[in-house]
């Protein structure tokens, strides 16, 4: 367990008639000894201790405290405090990396478990995403992310089992992109991805074992064969507070368009930097 001392605030002073909010001046120094004095899992100084410090309300104190909150530095416990987080698990991307090898796809399969395998009845608005006959059946996949012991995302995917029959037999714990080309030797030719940032309702919330109302990420894709039939459509859940996106862009060589050498990403960011 690491200790601010009171060295650490006389060496960083805030500026009383500066434009920038006294709010803010305390969260960029709160965030400097976050990153530079402290370790994750260290207990931080309450709100009395910082404003007796810097002669501050706690008013002011508390908006930056809940700022460094809000952007997953920090951590408050009822009753024990307030605590530092690790940062997020982070990945560069490539414009070399396979097709759709992101994100989910691409943890390491340490990381991930089959929750649940079950043959069920298309629901009506997977049936239009993917092309089948109503009633049709698929295989419902759902899977788990973890980072460390923590459960940071979920997917569900929906395969057509006219498709590939024998799905069941191949090892699930490998991306299904992976498993529908390799193993069964489809043609993934395209896909369609979205986003939305939704809030976790009950089941949600018990699927990765956090609060009803926590902030999610979630990316929804359907992959198509030649010929634009559906092979699958996933819903992919991230903890919002674990995960940010990344997209490297360049203008082309005549000066004009930009133009995205890689899809927007999640990556999954270390538990240092939440």
């Amino acid at each position: 367990m690491h200790k601010v001392t009171d060295e650490l605030w006389t060496r960083r002073p805030l500026q009383r008639n500066a434009t920038m909010p006294l709010w803010l001046q305390l969260k960029h120094v709160l965030r400097d000894v976050l990153t530079f004095d402290l370790r994750p899992g260290d207990r931080f100084l309450s709100e009395a201790q910082i404003g007796e410090a810097f002669g501050l309300s706690r008013v002011t104190v508390r908006q930056a405290i809940t700022s460094l909150v809000d952007e997953g530095l920090l951590q408050k416990l009822q009753g024990r405090g307030t605590f530092v987080l690790s940062p997020r698990l982070a990945e560069t991307l490539s414009i070399f990396r396979p097709f759709l090898m992101n994100g989910f796809d691409a943890a390491d399969l340490k990381d991930i478990s089959v929750h649940s395998v079950e043959v069920v009845s298309v629901p009506e608005w997977i049936a239009a995403k993917l092309g089948l006959e109503p009633q049709a059946e698929v295989f419902k996949v759902r899977k788990l992310l973890t980072s460390g012991k923590e459960r940071v995302a979920f997917r569900t995917s929906y395969v057509p089992v006219s498709l590939v029959p024998r799905l069941l037999e191949a090892d699930l714990l490998q991306p299904l992109i992976v498993t529908l080309e390799g193993t069964f030797g489809l043609h993934l030719a395209s896909a369609e991805e979205t986003l939305e940032f939704i809030v976790a309702d009950a089941f949600r919330a018990e699927m990765l074992n956090t609060t009803a109302n926590h902030p999610l990420i979630l990316i929804e894709r359907v992959v198509n064969l030649d010929g634009a039939a559906g092979v699958e459509c996933s819903r992919t859940y991230y903890k919002a507070d674990r995960f940010r996106f990344r997209r490297h862009l360049e203008r082309d060589n005549a000066g004009g368009t930009t133009q995205a050498l890689a899809p927007l990403s999640p990556e999954l960011l270390p538990a240092e930097q939440c």
